[in-house]
């Protein structure tokens, strides 16, 4: 059993219910397949349970074979209630969803007994990016650098990205959210493309599709709840002097969804491309959250940015020990990195916090110290 199965085992054992957000991939199927083994299987989307839930869903939850796996939770989300309430014993039920917007916003009053947890993409295997000097020291040495480029254009999907974007479209949004027009929401998916990796800006976002920004933010929750997209949140807190960005930062789950979107169709299109800097980064971010939820960990990070635009791409929280992270195409002087690790310092020293080594992620091929308690890192060897 991997450590990721063990962990949601333990979540099982600890919640009424666990909710595993998918999107289809092989893995993930082979996965679910896993942990439930011996489990009976009901599957919500067959029009006959979902009449069952309808017409009784408390009668329908005292019923249930159990262990159980609920499939396609998100077709029937009023059962999700019953579930909550009811005395069924723990360790007993589990779900996957492929949309968890109205879900998670059901369970919200029933804090402590529901659990929501994104399934990682692909089997590969990934250490938590967590930047101690044992880590640091060990990973440099053994790592071998390889070209992300076309890994940034075609992403977890490959040649099947066009049929994933399809299924998230007509299957995902379409059917189980309040959107009607899916020629305009396919426009918003471009356009919140052209945005990834960067600040959420509701207004640009509503403008550039023709509907308001309440809508694009909604309809960018329903992104989130399909799993395709998910946010960074700023640095919540007020440092003298400074005023910090307040919205998030937007991020595709797979950089290959954003390229097709954005039809950047290759690497040598992409390297010269305005979307370059924030895809580069959008990948390197994925990369690192994949790894944490490769092992069943929260990816527990913020961002800093300022009105002077000084910004910091990551900050890694491992319990009161905060690791900043950077990423940038080029490198950058030593001095320069200790300037902005120093807008940290006030939040730093006002919260009790431990500042962990900082990482340079770049594209220049070299790694290694480059100041006491700041490395360098290739980005290729992430």
């Amino acid at each position: 059993m991997s450590n990721l199965q063990r962990i949601i085992r333990n979540l099982q054992m600890n919640n009424k219910l666990v909710v595993l957000r998918t999107c289809g991939s092989e893995y993930q199927n082979e996965l679910l397949a896993a942990l439930t083994d011996g489990y009976n299987a009901l599957d919500l989307a067959l029009p006959n349970m979902r009449m069952q839930v309808e017409q009784n869903p408390a009668a329908f939850v005292r019923s249930l074979p159990l262990p159980v796996f609920l499939q396609n939770l998100h077709c029937a989300p009023s059962l999700l209630s019953c579930l909550l309430q009811s005395e069924l014993p723990w360790n007993k039920i589990i779900a996957c969803c492929r949309q968890s917007c109205y879900l998670q916003e059901k369970a919200e009053s029933f804090a402590g007994t529901a659990v929501f947890l994104d399934l990682p993409l692909t089997a590969q295997a990934r250490e938590p990016f967590i930047p101690t000097a044992a880590y640091l020291a060990a990973g440099v040495s053994k790592r071998q650098s390889k070209d992300i480029l076309p890994l940034i254009v075609d992403g977890s999907w490959g040649q099947q990205t066009a049929a994933y974007v399809n299924s998230l479209l007509q299957h995902d949004i379409m059917e189980h959210t309040t959107v009607k027009d899916d020629i305009k929401f396919f426009r918003f998916l471009c356009a919140a493309a052209s945005m990834a990796g960067g600040v959420v800006n509701y207004a640009v976002l509503a403008n550039n599709v023709g509907i308001s920004a309440p809508t694009a933010k909604q309809w960018l929750q329903f992104l989130e709840g399909a799993g395709a997209v998910y946010f960074v949140q700023p640095l919540n807190t007020v440092i003298a002097g400074r005023r910090l960005v307040k919205a998030p930062k937007l991020y595709f789950r797979d950089t290959g969804v954003a390229a097709y979107l954005l039809q950047i169709a290759d690497a040598a299109a992409l390297l010269p491309g305005v979307y370059f800097k924030s895809l580069y980064e959008n990948y390197l971010v994925s990369r690192l959250r994949e790894g944490f939820l490769q092992q069943g960990l929260p990816f527990q990070a913020e961002f800093y940015r300022d009105s002077n635009n000084k910004e910091i791409t990551l900050l890694l929280r491992d319990a009161f020990t905060m690791y900043p992270v950077i990423i940038s195409s080029t490198e950058i002087k030593a001095a320069k990195l200790q300037r902005l690790l120093s807008l940290l310092q006030p939040y730093i020293e006002n919260n009790s916090i431990t500042l962990g080594n900082a990482v340079l992620l770049t594209l220049s091929g070299s790694s290694g110290p480059v100041a006491p308690g700041v490395w360098q890192m290739d980005a290729g060897c992430i």
